[in-house]
């Protein structure tokens, strides 16, 4: 039987034209072991994105009823409608749980659960061997968390969209997005798209990696959030490392506005001979001393930002997503050498 055959049968329904693959051997297996919690989480998952859904209908109606009763001024006193500080205030802390909650909960009783028990035994006397259990437990779990994955980071991509996009707008819907939703939003990039998916993908091999090395259930789902919170940190940090960012002077001795969408990601001064310097030895303008004089006295042309530019978003998108991707894989391949640790009695 072919590696596939062991994983997948291929059924006719009776109303399909065509066959369709239907879990098998180890597949099954541990899907009906574990069928109800997965529907579970695929249930509370569609629950938060039709959640999502809706507050980004909220979200709209708000900022356009903000913009029809201030027009083009930006300070009409009007409070800010409370969709827009659930979406851009409030989610990004539940959002920034999600990684720890499935190393926790779903990648770290993945293995452990079964070896605390020993019921791994009873599935590797089924003439399933040690790599086939560990590959299909991962390819289920795998697929339940990108399903899942997919039905959160959709409605909050459609989210980044159209804050995005109402930003660029002109006319009062424009003055209004900018004026409600004028903070970096950035934070929303790791909930995106594939890339979001690729995290918890990453977060769930994760734990189940610390679930096979220490066996324990308990001590597995603390280390694994703590391994998943430690790994998201690293990543944020080397995102805006992944691409070059943009250096742009100002043309005047004042710090340039930022074009919308842009991640600001620092700035200092230029030099005339083109070196960059974080710091100018001369005291903050003030009526009566500009700074331009002194600038130019040390050598100094003018500011400059340093940041990413709205263009920048997809090239780093699909780098970060293709890192979290290989970074699972190993963790996967790790799963299957420890296995071999694992006794059989």
């Amino acid at each position: 039987m072919s590696t596939a055959g062991r994983f997948l049968t291929w059924t006719s329904p009776r109303y399909v034209p065509l066959p369709l693959p239907r879990p098998a051997g180890a597949l099954w297996l541990v899907w009906r072991q574990h069928r109800v919690f997965y529907l579970a989480t695929l249930a509370l998952a569609a629950l938060a994105g039709a959640w999502a859904a809706w507050q980004h209908h909220l979200l709209v109606t708000g900022v356009e009823s903000y913009a029809g009763h201030c027009g083009p001024d930006p300070f009409c006193g009007r409070p800010v409608p409370d969709a827009v500080r659930t979406v851009l205030h409030r989610a990004p802390a539940v959002l920034n749980s999600l990684p720890l909650v499935v190393a926790a909960l779903l990648g770290a009783p993945l293995f452990a659960q079964d070896i605390e028990r020993g019921t791994h035994r009873l599935a590797w006397t089924q003439s399933i061997g040690r790599a086939e259990w560990v590959v299909a437990k991962l390819l289920v779990a795998s697929a339940v968390t990108a399903v899942a994955a997919l039905l959160i980071t959709a409605p909050v991509s459609w989210w980044w969209s159209t804050v995005w996009h109402g930003r660029a707008t002109t006319g009062s819907p424009g003055v209004a997005w900018r004026q409600l939703a004028a903070g970096n939003d950035w934070p929303f990039f790791e909930y995106t798209g594939t890339v979001g998916i690729a995290h918890l993908l990453l977060a769930l091999l994760t734990g189940a990696t610390a679930g096979l090395l220490l066996r324990r259930v308990v001590p597995a789902v603390a280390v694994g959030a703590a391994a998943a919170w430690a790994l998201r940190t690293a990543l944020r940090w080397l995102r805006p490392r992944l691409l070059p960012a943009g250096v742009r002077p100002a043309p005047t001795v004042d710090y340039p506005p930022l074009p919308p969408n842009t991640w600001h990601l620092g700035g200092g001064y230029l030099r005339t001979d083109g070196t960059l310097t974080a710091h100018a030895p001369c005291p903050s303008p003030y009526p009566g001393n500009p700074q331009s004089a002194c600038l130019h006295a040390h050598g100094i042309r003018g500011p400059y930002t340093r940041d990413l530019r709205p263009a920048q978003f997809l090239p780093l998108h699909l780098a970060e997503t293709a890192l979290c991707l290989v970074l699972a894989l190993v963790l996967a391949f790790v799963c299957v050498l420890c296995v071999r640790r694992v006794a059989a009695r």
